[in-house]
């Protein structure tokens, strides 16, 4: 009679892997095989910090959205040609600073002025007295780091938001802005420079 040797179990089948904990590279290659919901996953992803950056660029809230907006339709369009080598967050940003730009053009041809005052980005306006005191200073801080970054050239200014702002490394922001790493390393130090001069004149 013959010996029956017992085989192994199959191993259970791997889980899927959530939307949330995959690559840029690989949502924006699951939305081109038709995944929507991985591009949604995307947008969530990326959304806060590129409307951070538009913010502070425009300083109008609804051209920020208006702009943040249109980078993450231009990014939709762009999936057929998107090659998957990690550079998701250059291009994003890349897209965001043409939208920049452009919304600034507008508002020029249309002899628009843009709103001075920062501070509306804050949200819902709160009565000072309301304010626990270290709440306070920390708003009047990030008001005067405003005030000096506008005094900063465009240059300066853009690498400055997005190092950190957009959290992007030095050769993110060198494959978004089309320049040298080296370029981008000595705008940043220019800027920081710059930015420290013009906090402690504000602070005398």
């Amino acid at each position: 009679m013959p010996v029956l040797v017992a085989l192994p179990a199959p191993d259970p089948p791997e889980a899927a892997t959530p939307l949330e904990a995959r690559s840029d590279d690989d949502l924006l290659l699951l939305t081109r095989g038709g995944v929507n919901a991985a591009f949604a996953v995307l947008v969530r992803r990326h959304q806060a910090r590129a409307l951070r950056v538009a913010c502070k660029e425009l300083r109008d809230p609804e051209l920020a959205a208006d702009a943040v907006q249109q980078t993450f339709l231009e990014l939709f369009r762009y999936l057929p040609r998107y090659r998957p080598q990690g550079k998701l967050r250059s291009l994003l940003y890349r897209v965001l600073l043409n939208q920049i730009g452009m919304t600034r053009r507008r508002l020029r041809w249309r002899s628009r002025e843009l709103p001075l005052d920062a501070t509306a980005l804050a949200g819902p306006q709160v009565k000072t007295a309301d304010r626990p005191d270290e709440l306070i200073l920390e708003l009047e801080k990030s008001r005067e780091v405003e005030r000096c970054l506008a005094k900063l050239s465009e240059k300066l200014r853009v690498v400055l938001r997005l190092r950190f702002s957009a959290d992007l490394t030095v050769p993110e922001i060198a494959a978004a802005l089309g320049v040298a790493e080296g370029t981008v390393k000595s705008r940043l130090a220019a800027g920081v420079s710059r930015l420290r001069e013009l906090l402690c004149q504000e602070a005398t």
